[in-house]
């Protein structure tokens, strides 16, 4: 049975809720709208397939993925690195897989879905920067592979080591691609931006951009769109998420942020390819790092339909810190968790944003600590 002595143990990837043969673990969403297993103990039969298939623990075996700068210049355009995801997903479709990925529905709730035409892969392009709602998904994932449909599923590490621990008997129809997650920030701080922008603008938000690829890729802001056709950039909750104060306590002792990765491909941005690979992809237009961990995932990405740009990389040029170890959480977390619970975005906006005296405070250390290391 799953005993959560404390909410840093679950990544809430839900393997544990599909593993049940007898429906007795639901997914339930705490103050932040982070999800955790919750037993029924009245139809439990403690025959521990749940702590079987749990996957939050480090890979023992070392890996050395292989690294590639890729782009792929056709789908630069409405994408936030080199098109990378978008490419695995369009050659996945076109080899008779169904694809599972994230998307915003309609109220605008970061959730998993599964597609299986070219059409609807659109939603599933660009990044979301809150954790997604898995309900259902692994469940439907092992009933495609069952059926004997191939399977990408795409998502955090901790989603990818879930399902892989919970389909492992099919594992030859399943590809697994993650990201390079840099942690998942609570969706009920996403929901709670919403209205306070609703609110603020007199107008329902309508659509959003995590980060808006007009801009530029090395531009980390959201764009907003309103019922009332305007749209506008902010970055409230992007300033939020990278100071660490709003992430799933999972992803403070993450298993997978190293180079052993629980997936065939990992995905990310290349960030430091102008000095890596100079002139290969200094335009500001984007460009993916992938890492190829499996012979699996070596298979899948040696070609591609879409025309690409692709360079060998060493990838210890181009480490980025969630390769390296998790992203520590900031020392206001816990407070931030409590005040956005009984106050609401609005406070923890002023209390915790860019022009807070808390930020300020936090500033000042690191001015005092950088000088200290001189």
């Amino acid at each position: 049975m799953i005993k959560l002595a404390h909410r840093e143990d679950c990544c809430g990837c839900a393997a544990c809720a599909a593993a049940c043969p007898h429906g007795a673990i639901r997914m339930e969403a705490d103050g932040m709208g982070f999800r955790y297993p919750v037993v029924d103990t009245s139809l439990c039969v403690d025959c521990g397939l749940c702590e079987e298939v749990c996957a939050f623990k480090p890979i023992t075996a070392e890996k050395s993925p292989r690294a590639e700068a890729i782009r792929f210049p056709s789908l630069l355009e409405g994408s936030q690195s080199g098109g990378l995801a978008v490419a695995l997903m369009r050659k996945a479709i076109g080899e008779g897989y169904v694809v599972y990925g994230a998307a915003l529905d309609s109220d605008l709730v970061v959730r998993h879905r599964r597609v299986a035409t070219q059409e609807g892969l659109e939603p599933l392009r660009l990044s979301k920067y809150v954790q997604s709602d898995m309900d259902g998904i692994p469940g439907q994932v092992l009933q495609d592979l069952e059926s004997g449909k191939k399977v990408l599923f795409t998502g955090t590490p901790c989603q990818c080591a879930g399902i892989g621990s919970l389909c492992g008997a099919h594992r030859e129809n399943l590809l697994l691609a993650d990201i390079l997650c840099h942690g998942v920030p609570a969706p009920a701080v996403w929901k709670g931006y919403l209205g306070f922008s609703a609110a603020r603008k007199g107008a329902v938000v309508s659509g959003a951009l995590f980060r808006d690829p007009s801009l530029g890729w090395h531009e980390h802001r959201e764009r907003l769109s309103y019922g009332d056709g305007s749209s506008e950039v902010r970055n409230n909750y992007t300033f939020l998420f990278y100071r660490h104060l709003m992430l799933r306590p999972s992803c403070n002792r993450c298993p997978f942020a190293s180079l052993n990765r629980p997936s065939d491909i990992t995905m990310a941005d290349c960030w430091g390819v102008e000095k890596a690979l100079p002139g290969f992809a200094d335009d500001n237009r984007g460009c993916s790092l992938l890492l190829v961990n499996t012979p699996a995932g070596e298979g899948f990405t040696a070609a591609f339909p879409d025309a690409c740009e692709r360079r060998p990389i060493d990838v210890q040029k181009v480490l980025q810190r969630n390769m390296l170890r998790p992203t520590k959480a900031n020392r206001y977390a816990k407070s931030f968790e409590n005040d956005y619970i009984r106050k609401g975005f609005a406070f923890v906006d002023g209390h915790y944003g860019r022009e807070s005296l808390n930020y300020r405070i936090e500033k000042w250390i690191w001015s005092v600590k950088k000088r200290f290391r001189r």
